[in-house]
């Protein structure tokens, strides 16, 4: 693909990226009925206004997708191309999230509907783009063409796992307490918003910042 068309795509992916953040934030001010200490975002997909959240993931979807095909054109070596295929799950991922509806975050394991399950299993791929930012971040240190992505990269990618331990560790904490389930006392709502958007950030700094590697 030539330059031109990866820059287009590093525009598609930046843009995909600021309107999940930007649709994100507007869900907390028109559907304050969730709760953001304990409920995750895909609550918001529920009922009215409901689209707005399934249009976030989709969005992030299409950022996704256009930063994975980036990454294929200037990460050839094996550690990039393994940070592509993570990076290619997660948009799978974040795609089912946006198709499938998710049951109330009260729901039993037991009583979860087809397209809740599907929507959490989209969840659970959706997060591959946190283990693929340590293979970009280490396909960026073993070469100088990566000079000038690898301190905006590093920098980001240290944020998203910062992210990632406080909610695992909130996790830890939180839901014993619940016999593992979500609840009105599992306070990780938060702290998953805060790893989302980290998320978020990362793909606008890698597909803006990956299209100056001179390949």
């Amino acid at each position: 693909m030539m330059t031109n068309n990866m820059q287009s795509l590093s525009k598609i992916s930046i843009t995909g990226s600021i309107l999940f953040i930007f649709l994100l934030l507007l869900l907390h001010l028109v559907k304050q009925e969730v709760d953001p200490t304990w409920q995750p975002i895909s609550e918001y997909a529920l009922g009215d206004k409901g689209w707005m959240m399934r249009l976030a993931f989709l969005s992030m979807a299409l950022s996704i997708g256009t930063a994975t095909i980036i990454s294929f054109k200037f990460y050839k070596k094996v550690l990039g191309r393994i940070g592509s295929i993570l990076l290619a799950i997660s948009c799978i991922g974040f795609l089912l999230a946006g198709l499938f509806n998710t049951d109330p975050a009260t729901t039993s394991h037991e009583d979860m509907t087809s397209t809740g399950t599907i929507h959490s299993l989209g969840a659970g791929l959706s997060g591959m783009i946190v283990l693929a930012s340590l293979f970009f971040v280490w396909q960026s240190s073993k070469n100088q063409i990566y000079s000038e992505i690898r301190k905006p990269l590093s920098y980001i990618t240290l944020l998203l796992w910062v992210s990632e331990i406080i909610l695992i560790i909130s996790m830890a904490i939180y839901l014993p307490r619940n016999d593992g389930n979500l609840g009105s006392e599992v306070l990780i709502g938060w702290q998953g918003r805060f790893m989302i958007l980290c998320a978020a950030i990362w793909i606008l700094i890698f597909a803006k910042h990956s299209i100056k590697i001179k390949v």
